[in-house]
């Protein structure tokens, strides 16, 4: 038995209930404790000074014992710790918050990694359930670490918390969310899975962009453009760790399509976005690609099915019989080789699609085409015909139809020659021939033989259905992108509606510059007094770098002052305003200023060499003849337009001298440009 008038508890086993429950477990034997908590201890025998000579000779015995959350005293013995980790864990985990105390107990069990970790994961595992928004639920699971990261680090223990942070960004939350920057450093420990990061990733495009809506795809395609661009900046800040993905475009176009409309109403929606919105060049032809893999879907089916199984032939050369009843009543006689289908589903140069090909003859999305001639499909004719013929026209017959016999000489009235020497029976076999030929074009394009009719009709049909490749078309990208005119909606319209409606909401240049007024008005009175001097006004320079801050000083003003902003994307009325964060020029602005300005002075001839420039494709290397340009005339223009020292168009000399512009710059930059002076040429 323990005397507790002769030891100093804290207070748990200095309560009579818990002595006796001690007593209790230790069957009365003298005990000492180990260690103790505000709600629990861990006790064992008292060994005897003998025991350190005899340590085999005397076994010892633990027992732990804690207060539960009902205030029934609960206890656990043994005589080694292993068989207590049970009611350790069972003690640590019933209380609704984390209680760090219970770290202590560690120490006396070799069992502490896996004890600790069990530990997190049911602490874990409650804020996830119990949280409801994702910056609540992140600095919980942050504030749990911090309890435990010393012991972590003292066990060696690699805490799955990254399984729990990945819940965490699948919760509801605000557009672009602000993250403090020790939160910021604990994503960076723990980063969420592909699949959190994908949840985070749909839910802010959703909050951007809405719900699908196929009466308004272009105006959902240029939301979803800018929150792409505004996503990539913010993880720049806040996820450095996050590498956004490149295919959000197409993986909203994909779910689009699968929810709502039909193809042709997507594609009515990209070419409005490009046209009227600005839709950026990497997007347009990301979506470009897209449509031809969705028409190839549809299509090569066909194209298949043709080829499949089937004996098919091109015929390479065609020869008048001179003599017909000499050889079973031909007129004509067919050299062929067999046809070569193949899918390609590539794209070339210039935005042009290649789908299949049949010998010499491609299906691309311009048409068909051949010998580096392109046949537009509205000038495409196709032509089915039956024809029987014997092996003096045609030799192979595989797979063909068998249909009888003929002789090999025969009378102008169509029987045998009997008169004639070796006068044999001759294999006749049906054939069906399908002739493709273009409007203007002298001789068919190609001439297929098929052994069966089903194939060729089922060819036929495949040419007809692949005229739909030619509903996309190249467009210019008219007008500035969303974001840029986003920003300037931000900066006249939407700041004066506001502040017509409420007069008392301050900018972040009016906070700031209030704060440092406040601070010089407190260092004014804490100097000594001193005669007064003319305020000076704060400079043009000084607030054109305060409105340059960066968005991430907005999103801590805001968060310090309590004050809400609003981001305006291009398309939406005042009355649809969502709260999200306000974007700040990009750095590749000044670069496109300084060019603007460049370009704006130039005049005459020289003016209208650079728009015909810019008319064409960026980063792809011309001939001065394809431009209809002379080499004095770039020559005086080039070294004029720079930006930053980097020239905008660059002479490559050679024996063919040739001219290349923007790959010293940013897409966006050339995108502008373009957007701004090729429609002027």
């Amino acid at each position: 038995m323990s005397d507790s008038r002769h030891r100093e508890f804290i207070t748990f086993l200095s309560s009579e209930d818990v002595i006796e429950k001690a007593n209790e477990s230790l069957e009365g034997k003298s005990w000492i404790p180990l260690i103790e908590t505000s709600n629990a201890a861990l006790i064992s025998l008292k060994t005897p000074m003998v025991a350190t000579l005899f340590k085999r000779l005397f076994d010892t015995k633990y027992a732990f014992i804690y207060r539960s959350i009902e205030g029934q005293l609960i206890s656990a013995s043994s005589e080694n710790t292993v068989a207590l980790v049970e009611t350790l864990v069972l003690a640590a985990t019933e209380r609704p918050v984390f209680e760090e105390s219970f770290m202590s107990f560690l120490d006396f069990f070799k069992e502490a990694p896996q004890i600790l970790e069990r530990i997190v994961v049911h602490y874990a595992n409650r804020i996830v359930n119990q949280s409801d928004s994702f910056v609540t639920g992140l600095r919980d699971l942050k504030i749990l670490y911090e309890k435990v990261r010393r012991r972590a680090e003292q066990f060696g223990v690699n805490l799955p918390l990254s399984e729990f942070v990945s819940s965490v960004f699948g919760f509801d939350t605000t557009l672009l969310p602000l993250i403090e920057s020790d939160l910021v450093d604990f994503l960076a420990k723990f980063p969420p899975t592909e699949e959190g990061v994908f949840r985070f990733l749909d839910n802010q495009i959703k909050l951007a962009v809405g719900e699908y809506d196929e009466s308004s795809v272009e105006i959902q395609l240029s939301r979803l453009e800018t929150i792409i661009r505004e996503i990539k900046r913010y993880c720049s800040t806040f996820m450095k760790w996050l590498t956004v993905p490149d295919n959000l475009f197409i993986a909203f176009l994909e779910r689009g399509i699968r929810k709502h409309g039909t193809l042709a109403t997507w594609l009515e929606g990209i070419k409005e976005a490009r046209t009227e919105y600005g839709l950026c060049q990497s997007h347009w032809e990301e979506a470009r690609k897209w449509y031809f893999e969705k028409i190839s879907a549809r299509i090569l089916p066909s194209f298949q099915k043709s080829m499949a199984g089937w004996a098919c032939w091109t015929i390479v050369e065609e020869r008048q019989i001179k003599e017909p009843l000499a050889h079973a009543g031909e007129t004509m006689r067919y050299s062929a080789r067999r046809s070569e289908f193949r899918i390609i589903k590539a794209e070339e140069s210039g935005g042009v699609y290649v789908l299949c090909s049949i010998d010499e003859l491609t299906v691309s999305s311009l048409g068909l085409m051949k010998a580096g001639r392109n046949f537009p499909f509205n000038s495409i004719r196709t032509q089915l015909e039956e024809l029987k013929l014997s092996r003096e026209a045609f030799l192979d017959s595989k797979d063909a139809l068998f249909v009888g016999y003929t002789w090999k000489y025969l009378l102008p009235g169509g029987g045998p020659d009997k008169e004639a020497k070796n006068n044999e029976r001759i294999e006749c076999f049906n054939y069906y021939v399908v002739t493709v030929s273009a409007t203007g074009f002298g001789v068919p394009l190609i001439k297929l033989f098929f052994a069966k009719e089903e194939s060729a009709r089922t060819f036929i049909e495949f040419l007809k259905e692949a005229r739909v490749m030619s509903t996309w078309k190249e467009y210019p990208q008219n007008g500035l992108p969303a974001s840029l005119k986003a920003k300037q909606k931000n900066r006249s319209e939407y700041q004066s509606e506001s502040n017509a409606e409420d007069k008392d909401q301050k900018t972040v240049e009016d906070l700031i510059i209030e704060r440092l007024i406040e601070e010089d008005a407190e260092e004014e009175s804490e100097r000594p007094e001193v005669p007064e001097t003319k305020k000076k006004p704060i400079s043009a320079d000084l607030l054109e770098k305060i409105n340059s801050l960066h968005y991430e000083l907005e999103w801590s003003v805001k968060r310090m002052n309590e004050i809400e902003w609003n981001y305006c994307f291009p398309e939406l009325d005042t009355a649809e305003l969502g709260r999200v964060n306000l974007p700040e020029m990009p750095e590749e602005r000044d670069g496109f200023k300084e060019l603007e300005e460049k370009i704006e002075s130039l005049a005459g001839k020289a003016r209208k060499t650079v728009f015909r420039i810019l008319s064409s494709e960026p980063e792809r290397e011309y001939t001065l003849q394809e431009l209809g340009l002379t080499f004095w005339s770039v020559f005086v223009v080039a070294p004029k337009i720079t930006s930053g020292g980097k020239p905008l168009i660059e002479v490559i000399s050679g024996d063919v001298p040739k001219l290349v512009w923007g790959t010293n710059f940013d897409e966006e930059t050339r995108d502008l440009l373009r957007a701004r002076f090729a429609s002027e040429e």
